[in-house]
């Protein structure tokens, strides 16, 4: 049972506004960035999905690990079989499986983020409570949530970590 201090902390924590949380310094891509380099940066950088943004940094999409790997799944890579004496014919049936999914294997290595991105996204005003940026990741599934200003311009990016570490101080 909490007490009135425990519940006056909680409320105070859960009222704190996503701009005192979120991270302004926001990797983004655009549209027309290429697969393989959202892969990359998303390694260097350590994160899991970033905004797509067009020309006035108006938020368009989503792109994430789920996209990219979603798009993956649908690539037969080769079985290896450690006890088969003739791989050869193994890759030969690889060849084939891959014949008749060109469309995905360009996609993945040369498509384009406009090809996989989530569009119309979901996203934050600054001025919103962290409670309902939660309400919002916890409902959908998400990640993160891009905030905005009032002309859908990107500001920042709040994500569950954020949210999280309000709650262990």
């Amino acid at each position: 049972m909490k007490n009135k201090g425990e519940e006056r902390a909680m409320q105070t924590k859960t009222n704190v506004k996503v701009k005192e949380l979120m991270k302004t310094d926001v990797t983004a891509f655009k549209s027309g960035d290429k697969i393989p380099h959202v892969a990359k940066s998303f390694r260097t950088n350590r994160i899991s999905g970033a905004p797509v943004i067009d020309d006035q940094r108006r938020v368009i999409g989503i792109i994430s690990q789920a996209d990219i790997m979603e798009l993956t799944a649908t690539v037969p890579f080769p079985d290896i079989d450690p006890l088969n004496p003739f791989p050869v014919f193994s890759l030969s049936s690889y060849m084939k499986k891959v014949e008749k999914i060109p469309d995905e294997i360009d996609t993945l290595f040369e498509g384009y983020v406009k090809d996989v991105m989530t569009k119309k996204p979901v996203t934050i005003s600054p001025e919103d409570s962290i409670s309902a940026a939660a309400q919002i990741m916890y409902k959908n599934d998400f990640n993160r949530i891009p905030v905005v200003d009032d002309e859908g311009k990107l500001i920042g990016i709040i994500a569950r970590g954020d949210i999280i570490s309000v709650f262990a101080k």
